[in-house]
């Protein structure tokens, strides 16, 4: 295992979850234009450790450190690209894979299909707790009740 670059991207997600935490959503702030530049800070991260190590994996940063990866990448709607490689080569896990599908999704303007995002529509949601389940994700409506008390 890779330890010196498992705690580089879990410093860079602590960093980015600071920026976001003091966020206010929907203003231009100081605050918003950090999370921005933490974005494209961690664009470059994210392409250097391709670019020397490969895309990485569970063995080589550990699964805290896949989640590190993978909330970075979540967060690159800037680099549609970029989440779309990352969901093909990474081995992340399945219910990350569900969010990062979504959010390509969306930011291609297409239906989701997991309903892990809160923005757009979601294709097929007769079915989405079935696709849900497939990815160990609880039924949408245990979900949007979770969120509606954590936003409280």
């Amino acid at each position: 295992m890779n330890k010196k670059l498992q705690q580089q991207i879990i410093q860079a997600k602590d960093i980015d979850q600071k920026a976001r935490f003091n966020c206010k959503p929907g203003k231009l702030t100081m605050k918003n234009y950090m999370v921005y530049l933490v974005d494209l800070v961690n664009n470059d991260l994210i392409k250097h450790v391709i670019k020397k190590h490969v895309y990485p994996t569970q063995k080589m940063i550990s699964k805290k450190g896949m989640q590190a990866f993978w909330l970075l990448v979540q967060h690159q709607d800037n680099d549609v690209e970029l989440q779309k490689q990352c969901l093909k080569q990474c081995d992340f896990e399945l219910k990350n894979k569900a969010f990062l599908m979504d959010r390509v999704l969306i930011n291609q303007g297409k239906k989701q299909i997991y309903g892990t995002q809160f923005i757009g529509e979601i294709r097929d949601k007769k079915n989405v707790d079935k696709r849900r389940a497939k990815m160990g994700l609880e039924p949408l409506r245990d979900y949007l009740a979770q969120r509606k008390k954590q936003s409280k």
